[in-house]
């Protein structure tokens, strides 16, 4: 880019970003800073991440916290997008000389099952069960085995932490049906209402006004239907 068009930009939105920074630096803690990796690796857009990933390590969040993160986003975006954050995030390692511990596994072998049931029943496998040539049942054999239990095992973030980065990330995508059982999953799992809103808008500057405050509303909406249930 012409290097006075970048200036104009970055003086254009620089105030705006600042804004956003400084309020939800109020109400969140590490999050705000694993956020915006979580934007560029869902939109594809990998030439934030390195300075994303420093600023991560410097704000003294573990590493494998880091990698755990992106990990959990795979069955949520897909791999080949993790996979080009990840090739991003080992440069900033191997600069750093980053030593990685090896990851801790649940001892239950169906914990990330249980957390599927605790948080979604059935939602999937009654919204599929007439897809024809066993589809519906696959899906959520497959949701069930390697979004839940290959990945909810792993003791680096706990189930609240991955329902968030989930919701997140279906957050950035603008998909609606999805953003509204994360949300309710979100709640469920802990997290309050108000840490799942200034979560995304701390997405702000990386998605936009139109999503951001699509989403706030429904997260807003599914806490207050879950109030109304207790």
């Amino acid at each position: 880019m012409n290097k006075r068009i970048a200036n104009q930009f970055q003086d254009l939105i620089e105030n705006y970003v600042a804004d956003v920074e400084r309020n939800c630096a109020k109400h969140l803690q590490k999050d705000r800073v694993l956020i915006p990796l979580i934007a560029s690796t869902v939109q594809g857009v990998s030439v934030a991440i390195p300075d994303q990933v420093t600023k991560i390590l410097d704000a003294k969040i573990k590493p494998e916290v880091l990698l755990e993160m992106l990990f959990q986003l795979a069955p949520v975006i897909g791999t080949l997008k993790v996979e080009q954050a990840l090739e991003q995030v080992q440069n900033v390692f191997t600069q750093r000389k980053i030593v990685l511990n090896s990851p801790q596994i649940e001892s239950d072998p169906n914990y990330g099952a249980k957390a599927q049931e605790k948080l979604y029943g059935t939602e999937i496998k009654t919204l599929l069960h007439d897809l024809p040539d066993e589809a519906g049942s696959f899906i959520p054999h497959a949701l069930t085995e390697h979004f839940f239990k290959d990945f909810y095992k792993r003791q680096e973030l706990d189930v609240r932490d991955r329902e968030r980065y989930e919701l997140l990330a279906l957050i950035t995508m603008n998909v609606d049906f999805q953003i509204k059982a994360h949300a309710r999953g979100s709640l469920k799992a802990g997290n309050s209402e108000s840490e799942l809103i200034w979560s995304t808008i701390q997405l702000l500057p990386y998605i936009g006004f139109p999503f951001v405050i699509n989403s706030v509303q429904v997260i807003h909406q599914a806490a207050e239907q879950m109030k109304g249930k207790e």
